[in-house]
This record gives C-alpha cells, sequence and structure tokens, in this order.
C-alpha cells in the first residue's frame, strides 16, 4: 500500500515533536511498540503488516509507513506486546524495567495529542520555553538533551574554501536556501537548509552525505563531520543531525535506507 510522500513526512515530523524516536534517547508510548534490532523502538497503532520484505506500520495517527523487515527483533516485538508493554512507556534495551505511563485528568498522554492531529511541539500539556528562553551567545539544549542548534550564534564559518565547496554541493542539488555557520566544535560546520518536504530532506542527507566525504577528500583535517539543522518554510523544525564520515559513507554507498536512517538519527 503506497501513501503521499507529503503524508509520510508529516508523520515523521509529528514523531520528532512528541516522541523523539532518535538514536539511544527513543521514547515512545502507544498501543504497541515495534523494537528494532539495533535497540530502538517505533510506536504503532497497532501490529504492522508483512509484505514480502517490508514491515508496514501504522503510526499513532493513523498515517502508513514502512521499513524493512529485517531490521524487525520479531521475538522481542511479539513478546513485549504480548506481556502488554504496549500502554507503557519503552526505554530501548530495557523492557523489564517498563512502567505504565501515568494519566491525569489535567495532561492528556503523547498518544491522545497524536490521535487527535495537535502534533506541533508547541502543544504540548506544559511548556517552559519563556522560562528557558535562550541568552544571546547561549547555546540551549532540546527536550532529549542534545544541543539545539537553532540557538548558535550564527557566525559564518570560517573556513571559506569549505564554506564555498558545500554551497556549491547544495546548490548543484537545487536547494538555494542553505547558510554556512560555524557549529559547536571548530570542524564542524553548522548547515542551516530550508526545506519543504520529506523527498527534500532525505536529499538534503544525501546531498550532505556527499559533500562531507568530498571536502574531506579536498581538504584532510578541516572537517569532521557535519551539523544540519533543517528547517520548514515556515520555520517549523524539520529535524537536525550530526552526519560522521561513517554514516556518510554508508548514506553514500546506500547501504542505510534514508528514512531508517531519518528514524534512527534524528535529534529532538
Amino acid at each position: 500500500m503506497r501513501m503521499s510522500r507529503h503524508l509520510r513526512f508529516l508523520a515523521l515530523i509529528s514523531l520528532i515533536g512528541l516522541l523523539g524516536l532518535q538514536g539511544s534517547a527513543a521514547l515512545a508510548a502507544s498501543g504497541y511498540i515495534v523494537y528494532l534490532k539495533d535497540g530502538h523502538t517505533i510506536a504503532a497503532k497497532e501490529k504492522y503488516r508483512v509484505d514480502r520484505d517490508k514491515a508496514i506500520i501504522t503510526l499513532l495517527n493513523g498515517t502508513q509507513s514502512f521499513i524493512p523487515l529485517v531490521q524487525i527483533d520479531v521475538a522481542k516485538t511479539d513478546q513485549a506486546n504480548r506481556d502488554g508493554y504496549g500502554n507503557a512507556v519503552v526505554l530501548p534495551g530495557a523492557p523489564q524495567d517498563v512502567t505504565a505511563a501515568p494519566k491525569t485528568a489535567k495532561d492528556r498522554t503523547l498518544a491522545d495529542l497524536i490521535k487527535s492531529r495537535e502534533a506541533a511541539p508547541r502543544e504540548l500539556p506544559t511548556s517552559r520555553r519563556d522560562k528557558n528562553a535562550p541568552m544571546p551567545g547561549r547555546l540551549m539544549k532540546t527536550r532529549a538533551g542534545f544541543n539545539d542548534l537553532s540557538t548558535l550564534p550564527q557566525k559564518p564559518y570560517p573556513q571559506a574554501d569549505v564554506s564555498t565547496e558545500l554551497q556549491q554541493a547544495f546548490h548543484s542539488q537545487g536547494f538555494e536556501e542553505v547558510e554556512i555557520y560555524e557549529g559547536t566544535q571548530g570542524d564542524r560546520p553548522l548547515l542551516a537548509i530550508t526545506t519543504n518536504s520529506e523527498g527534500s530532506v532525505f536529499k538534503a542527507l544525501s546531498t550532505a552525505a556527499n559533500a562531507l566525504l568530498r571536502v574531506r577528500d579536498l581538504y584532510p583535517n578541516k572537517v569532521g563531520a557535519l551539523e544540519l539543522l533543517m528547517t520548514m518554510p515556515s520555520r517549523e523544525r524539520a529535524g537536525q543531525f550530526v552526519l560522521t564520515p561513517d554514516q556518510a559513507s554508508e548514506l553514500a554507498a546506500k547501504k542505510t535506507d534514508l528514512s531508517a536512517f531519518f528514524i534512527r538519527n534524528v535529534q529532538f
């Protein structure tokens, strides 16, 4: 079954904002948890459906997406959901420590928010953005504890040759709105990229992977990684990443599916 790329993109953005599916900090609350072999989880509305080599997953908001079936830890997924972990808060790698997610009359659960299609991060029941608003020059943290790249001072990246090469790489792929700033470390350029669809987000990841490998070949020891901050034209977040050379090599060689890479590595 196919779904529009736009709906799949919205589903991914919804999951970033509310569930924070990223790396070792993945967290989910739902009726069915899909365990991946790498230790991460995906919150689903019901058990996935197998279509040849793909697992068709119905996300909490009813949207369907898919991942390669071989990435799912079938035994662990079946056991966890059979034992009643579906409505619990699940931390990857520690299913035996799962505790029921508390519900109160005041605050709705994350699943309730998604089901009601109120998925934007600003619509969470409680917010401390005013209290913790970033001060000028102060690097803040995201809800999951990552460096919030949007709060970095926007200082031009000092290595002009690297900046030029990165700009040309993205311009050649049709990305006009790309700015190169200093990142959190001296050898990490921060690329602020405007994206407008799921396809452009995935294309930006692929372009960044090839660009990183090229600048490392051209200018050895100058660039250790790329920090990517993607936003929609409305300035809503579309994801942030730290792209390492090893990850870039896997993406460039197409050893990693872009959608799976997005879910595993997006920082929220």
